[in-house]
């Protein structure tokens, strides 16, 4: 339970959000001026490949946006809760693309000067970017999380909240380095081909790395933030041990990642390529993945207590559906069983309620219940209406041949209104 859930000795759950929009906040203004600074110095930066390669420039920028959007529309999806407004992804994006990447850049070339002239030029060009890339990048990207938290912390009720900011923060910085990559590699591609250098980032920089780089390091690291955030019963010297370890195991997964470890055990085929990123980039998927199902768990037991305390009648939400508000996969089972029984209109009745009903939940959240959830309580009841005519039919043939159109039994142990 998070220290925003519901205390029964108080007389109301607390319920308001800020907006991201804050000017009386100085963390607003630091924000925003860096994302400013760090876009002008990005359009700097690729307008010389936007005139010597325009095709790679502007396939790149389009190949690479639609692989972003692919992720942002996975991100949304996980947020079950609907807890961020567009403003928050936009913001954690451009943070990690523009503000991360204008510090990051120089930094980097800084400290491996620093290692080759303190240790040697071979070291530098060997460990430099194992040394320089988790220092300043995980640090870069982590501060923007602390900033957005810092302008609207009520927004960030949940672990969950904190991790999807996170990862949108190491998404931006991931694309806008994989688009600057591309227009690197076209430059000084050894064939007369603008497309060629595209085809090849996207398939070692965004399909073999795309799932364990950015993203997840910063997912990992962000988990201590919103542990620190989350839990302020907790002793300080605990917190803060809590940032400080899931950074450092972030750090260190990028560092395995940017250094030359394992590769004397893999050839210089593609294969051989493929097979090293993959297994450097499993432990960071792993602990990544871990941490989500921890956060969605969490998201699934705050959803429970909102539900429960704002909507105990049944016919807004009955004691199935309440238990499976945190659990989309048991969520889509149901979908795919109602469309399977009684038809297409079935399941999509029954996904246009299990949003509204999302959506009911989180503007009682936001503003409390009242006229203002009004129609969605209405919707939602509209919705069941529609859908309990249809499955007063009898079932299509052939629907229970296989038992496939079960829907999944869940015990119900929801408190009494």
């Amino acid at each position: 339970m998070t220290p925003l859930a519901f205390d029964p000795a108080q007389a109301a759950w607390p319920v308001g959000t800020d907006s991201f929009f804050q000017p009386r906040r100085a963390a607003f203004w630091l924000l925003a001026v860096l994302i400013v600074n760090g876009l002008f110095y990005t359009v700097q930066v690729f307008s010389t490949g936007f005139r010597v390669v325009p095709v790679t420039a502007f396939l790149g920028l389009a190949v690479w946006g639609l692989y972003a959007l692919a992720f942002i529309l996975a991100f949304r999806a996980l947020d079950l809760l609907e807890q961020h407004s567009p403003e928050a992804f936009l913001l954690a994006f451009a943070w990690g693309g523009f503000g991360a990447v204008y510090f990051a850049a120089p930094a980097n070339v800084a400290i491996q000067n620093l290692c080759a002239k303190l240790v040697s030029p071979e070291f530098a060009a060997v460990w430099g970017p194992a040394i320089a890339g988790p220092i300043t990048e995980e640090f870069l990207k982590l501060a923007g999380v602390v900033l957005l938290v810092l302008v609207a912390r009520t927004q960030f009720q949940t672990t969950l909240s904190v991790l999807i900011v996170g990862a949108m923060t190491g998404l931006g910085f991931q694309v806008v380095e994989n688009l600057s990559d591309t227009v690197s590699t076209s430059l000084n591609f050894p064939r007369e081909s603008q497309v060629a250098p595209v085809l090849l980032n996207l398939l070692t920089r965004g399909i073999l790395s795309g799932l364990w780089t950015h993203a997840a390091y910063t997912t990992i690291a962000s988990f201590g933030v919103a542990w620190f955030l989350l839990h302020p019963q907790r002793p300080m010297a605990v917190r803060l041990a809590a940032v400080v370890g899931c950074f450092a195991l972030a750090w260190a997964m990028h560092f395995v990642w940017n250094s030359p470890l394992l590769e004397d055990r893999f050839g210089n085929g593609y294969g051989d390529l493929a097979a090293l990123l993959v297994v450097k980039g499993i432990p960071a998927m792993a602990a990544a993945w871990l941490l989500w199902r921890v956060a969605a768990r969490e998201n699934g037991a705050y959803l429970h207590e909102l539900a429960a305390y704002f909507f105990p009648e049944r016919d807004l939400i009955a004691d199935d559906e309440w238990l499976r508000l945190g659990a989309p996969v048991l969520r889509y089972q149901v979908r795919r069983a109602m469309g399977q029984a009684f038809g297409r209109r079935a399941r999509r009745l029954k996904t246009q309620l299990q949003r509204e009903q999302l959506r009911l939940i989180r503007k009682a959240a936001t503003y409390g219940r009242g006229p203002q959830t009004v129609g969605h309580e209405q919707a939602v009841r509209r919705l069941r209406a529609a859908l309990d005519a249809l499955v007063a039919r009898p079932p299509m043939p052939d629907a229970g041949a296989t038992g496939k159109a079960a829907i999944p039994p869940v015990a119900t142990h929801r408190p009494a209104p």
